[in-house]
């Protein structure tokens, strides 16, 4: 009786993971580029190992020279060539130069008037040159 309960628990576990994997691979959205398949609550982070750089390398090899990687909860985009990294830091520079905001920052809407956080936008660049006048000048 207790090998039945056994077994029943694992194939129920097992098709827990299953039915997490195929839901989470249904849910990425069709317009990134390819990456590996991430596991549900740690992502791509089994991947990376002690040294980064060189699997990030190995995984261009095979992924190509833009991949999409989960890190955790955090999407990632990774550039692996320096020609790439030019063409998309030049044509995309705007999608690509603002940060993310720490709930902290927003508590007393320190995010909306700090030319550290703001996006780019009119009013960045208004800050950015009263701040190159006034405090970055001799």
């Amino acid at each position: 009786m207790e090998f039945g309960i056994i077994v029943l628990g694992l194939f129920f576990s097992y098709t827990l993971i299953r039915v997490n994997f195929i839901v989470f691979e249904i849910s990425k959205p069709k317009y990134l580029p390819p990456g590996p398949a991430p596991l549900p609550i740690i992502g791509n982070l089994h991947l990376l190992g002690d040294h980064p750089h060189q699997s990030l390398a190995n995984l261009a090899k095979i992924y190509g020279p833009i991949m999409f990687l989960k890190l955790g909860r955090t999407t990632t985009l990774v550039i692996s060539s320096a020609a790439t990294a030019k063409e998309v830091l030049q044509k995309q520079d705007i999608a690509f130069s603002s940060r993310h905001i720490l709930d902290a920052f927003n508590a007393h809407n320190h995010s909306h008037y700090s030319a550290v956080w703001l996006p780019v936008s009119t009013q960045w660049r208004t800050l950015r040159k009263i701040l190159n006048t006034t405090m970055f000048t001799n």
